[in-house]
């Protein structure tokens, strides 16, 4: 791989902000504590706190089988209650001078479904009522308008939100079902046409209430199941073709779902890449899968998507949901804490590098608590263990890492064997005085000489001095000398001398 961009000077700063999410602390703790968590994420560097409405949580008499009366586009018309959490996190979030964005999401209320039976722990998700929906999400559109009055404050008026996700991986049955029906004896794809509808109608609301609005399409999983059924999910690359109602090669798709297709209107395309037990830039098998490492699939199918008319604008990547279980304390699904760390470096680095990729995600604050009377180790990893912080808000190493976030590669380039170092500082902003140390035979660390890159790959470029300044993004994509197996770190030299140092890099 031949580095192609010169970073040193401001104009050749990309941004990449940081989304984090974290719904049980946030929708569920005491006032102190949603506000320490969001104080906490300023702190890491994190840009964006995600949010979930949940439809069956606000709706009145969720449980019912038939609708209620009430006017299901108006806030005043829900139970205040259950809104009084959401507009609790969406102010924290604000006063801790980060942006909110909400996920127009799961569970339906029993009385949208077309399926009322009872579902498991009220998880009503059997074909929702597009239109339902599409008036849920106006009036959650009306209460974070930035003209809403706060009802707990009178006189003041709840934050304004911007940037809003219509429901939460549509591909996965654990969120819409049926995901395949029946047809004439074979499976046919059912979510997509059932999602595009939803969509449809929550994005006309969100931008009716506000055009300013960016509204993200998809929020997809990043895999899908080679089995076919009604709980079988479909792999989001077929999802997203379904979606825009064209076959593998680009044909548009004769199925009565298509016959009324209109090209596909969204702000961009919100993705969950997870790598789970595999490196970031390992790459599925299935060729409809989207893990980190596949990320390019779905860039070139947006664009051909675009090309062919079945969107009606270049949609940019918004990855919203990503991170690495850990073992402690998950010994099911876990990776090692010291893995945690250096893949959330690498992961970073792959977006970053991704040009349309418009934003990066950390999924969880803290490792979720585990479930009531859950006894042993596979029980109590029930649920996801992706946080910087234990449940009792101990560190991992992958704190110092989202701080600093930090990947080293050898790679070969023009004139020799070189050492890749890319990096970030995220709090705060503007340049950074940074080192790049290397570990000796004897375990000290001796900075390096690093150089810019540049098109031609011209390592001999730089200053000769070790230190060096970040772009005002905080980013940094250097090279050095390969000198055989070693080890890196960056060292971060603040404004009043001190050092902070990030975690730990093997090259060999």
């Amino acid at each position: 791989m031949l580095v192609s961009a010169a970073l040193g000077g401001s104009g050749d700063a990309r941004a990449l902000p940081v989304t984090m999410q974290d719904d049980a602390i946030m929708l569920h703790r005491t006032p102190a504590q949603v506000q320490a968590a969001t104080r906490r994420m300023a702190r890491l560097g994190v840009d964006r706190v995600r949010l979930t409405a949940g439809w069956s949580v606000l709706a009145p008499d969720p449980t019912k089988r038939k609708k209620p009366h009430f006017n299901a586009a108006d806030p005043n018309a829900y139970p205040q209650e259950q809104w009084s959490f959401l507009d609790r996190a969406v102010k924290a979030v604000t006063s801790a001078g980060l942006d909110p964005q909400i996920d127009v999401a799961f569970w339906a209320p029993r009385w949208a479904v077309a399926r009322k039976r009872k579902a498991r722990r009220g998880r009503y998700r059997w074909k929702p009522d597009p239109q339902l929906f599409g008036q849920f999400a106006e009036a959650v559109a009306r209460r974070y308008n930035g003209r809403y009055g706060d009802p707990a404050r009178p006189g003041r008026r709840l934050p304004a939100v911007h940037l809003w996700t219509t429901w939460n991986e549509p591909n996965h049955p654990s969120f819409l079902l049926p995901q395949w029906e029946r047809v004439g004896g074979n499976w046919e794809p059912y979510s997509p046409h059932l999602y595009r509808e939803m969509h449809e109608e929550a994005y006309a609301s969100l931008k009716r209430i506000d055009p300013e609005n960016l509204v993200l399409l998809g929020g997809t999983a990043a895999l899908g199941s080679s089995a076919r059924g009604p709980d079988r999910g479909i792999p989001p690359l077929r999802f997203l073709r379904e979606l825009a109602c064209v076959d593998r090669r680009g044909r548009p798709l004769e199925r009565p779902e298509c016959d009324d297709f209109e090209p596909l209107q969204a702000d961009g395309y919100a993705h969950h890449p997870y790598s789970l037990y595999d490196t970031p830039d390992a790459s599925s098998p299935d060729p409809d899968d989207l893990m980190m490492g596949d990320l390019d699939r779905l860039s070139e199918m947006l664009e051909r998507l675009y090309r062919t008319g079945r969107i009606t604008t270049r949609l940019p990547i918004f990855v919203t949901e990503y991170g690495y279980e850990t073992n402690p304390p998950d010994v099911v699904r876990g990776v090692s804490l010291r893995q945690q760390a250096r893949y959330h470096g690498l992961a970073t680095f792959l977006a970053w590098k991704q040009q349309d990729i418009s934003l990066f995600a950390q999924f969880l604050l803290n490792d979720v608590e585990p479930p009531e009377g859950a006894k042993g180790p596979i029980e109590k990893s029930a649920d996801w263990q992706t946080g910087l912080y234990f449940n009792n808000g101990e560190p991992k190493p992958a704190v110092q890492a989202f701080k600093m976030p930090f990947w080293a590669e050898k790679q070969l380039l023009p004139g020799g064997e070189f050492v890749l170092l890319f990096g970030q500082v995220r709090p705060n902003s503007g340049r950074k005085k940074m080192e790049v140390e290397m570990r000796g035979p004897d375990d000290t660390w001796i900075p390096v000489q690093t150089y810019e890159t540049r098109p031609a790959g011209d390592p001999n470029c730089g200053s000769d001095t070790k230190s060096f300044l970040t772009d005002v993004e905080g980013f940094f994509l250097r090279i050095t000398p390969y000198q055989g197996r070693a080890a890196y770190r960056t060292r971060w030299i603040k404004a009043d001398g001190k050092s902070e140092y990030g975690v730990t890099i093997p090259v060999g």
